[in-house]
């Protein structure tokens, strides 16, 4: 694809153009939540296992997966910031916490689904629109066209008076 624009950003490797995510090298190890209910719950076996750093590990593995499936193939992101995950978990799970009978492990694939079912769709969306902004950068809006009068079809000759 040529660019007409003043910044080439759609890349001449058709394999970088879609990794979404920086090659800085750190440490990629999930940390629990240990205080994400400090002052409105107790904590219980239900809240240690949602925000335990196993479970948003499956999270962030998940939610690549999601994305990867919903684009077809079309977009390889890395793993998403932890703080802001850790803080959809908890919003999650003060509102839909249901603390009953059912096993721990069921009730934590529930609040995962919801988790997933908010996230994947949003980074999907943010996915698009920066490989929209990538183009849109790369390439120059074409100018319109001149105007042309459809008010007659034929040509129209100044007559002299004398």
């Amino acid at each position: 694809m040529s660019s007409n624009g003043r910044v080439n950003l759609n890349g001449h490797n058709p394999f970088d153009r879609f990794k979404l995510f920086d090659k800085i090298a750190k440490d990629d190890k999930s940390t629990a939540y240990r205080n994400a209910l400090t002052g409105n719950w107790q904590n219980t076996n239900l809240s240690n296992t949602f925000f335990s750093a196993q479970n948003i590990e499956n999270l962030q593995q998940e939610m690549i997966n999601g994305v990867a499936t919903m684009s077809n193939g079309r977009f390889n992101i890395g793993k998403q910031d932890e703080d802001t995950l850790k803080i959809i978990m908890r919003s999650t799970y003060l509102q839909n916490a249901k603390h009953n009978d059912q096993p721990v492990e069921q009730q934590v694939q529930q609040l995962n689904k919801i988790v997933l079912d908010y996230c994947v769709p949003q980074i999907y969306g943010e996915a698009q629109g920066y490989t929209q902004y990538k183009n849109d950068v790369s390439n120059l809006a074409v100018p319109i066209d001149r105007p042309v009068s459809t008010y007659t079809n034929n040509t129209l000759e100044y007559k002299k008076w004398f």
